[in-house]
């Protein structure tokens, strides 16, 4: 028997799937555990894990969003692995990305080649090569490396009493 054709385009409108693989996503108000594509497109939804070139979140949520192209606007992901990503007035809680661009959004920890932020945003933690905007960090690379070093010597002192 011949393999059944891909499925080219899925649209889910209400509902959700356990796991959907097709050539373009579009979801609106639903749920996919995880999805993979070329093109992913939630709206007012929710995925687990998207795996896609291109993927855009609008008011919706992802918990690992990896992909090329990673767009976030009034939503929010917890995980960000892409070539670029944006976030305009959402959030992300880690983002691991080659270009990051910040506008009006918030971002727990960025590790980035470039990052350009646009006020007013936040970010907690940057480690970047190069860094544009206002931002207002709570631990720049100095910062971290500071960290890093008083936590390690804290940590032997703690062995040392045991």
């Amino acid at each position: 028997t011949p393999e059944p054709e891909p499925i080219r385009d899925l649209v889910i409108s209400q509902g959700g799937l356990e796991t959907a693989t097709a050539r373009r996503i579009e979801l609106r108000q639903g749920g996919i555990r995880e999805a993979h594509s070329t093109a992913i497109d939630l709206a007012q939804g929710g995925i687990g894990l998207a795996d896609a070139t291109d993927i855009a979140v609008s008011q919706g949520g992802i918990g690992i969003a990896r992909g090329d192209r990673v767009s976030v606007e009034m939503g929010g992901v917890g995980l960000v692995l892409a070539r670029d990503a944006r976030v305009t007035q959402g959030g992300a809680q880690t983002v691991l990305a080659g270009e990051v661009h910040v506008e009006q959004g918030g971002i727990g920890s960025v590790v980035a080649n470039h990052v350009t932020v646009h006020q007013p945003s936040a970010v907690g933690i940057i480690l970047a090569r190069h860094v544009h905007g206002e931002v207002r960090a709570l631990l720049d690379w100095r910062g971290a490396l500071a960290f890093g070093a008083v936590a390690g010597l804290l940590m032997g002192l703690l062995r040392r009493r045991r």
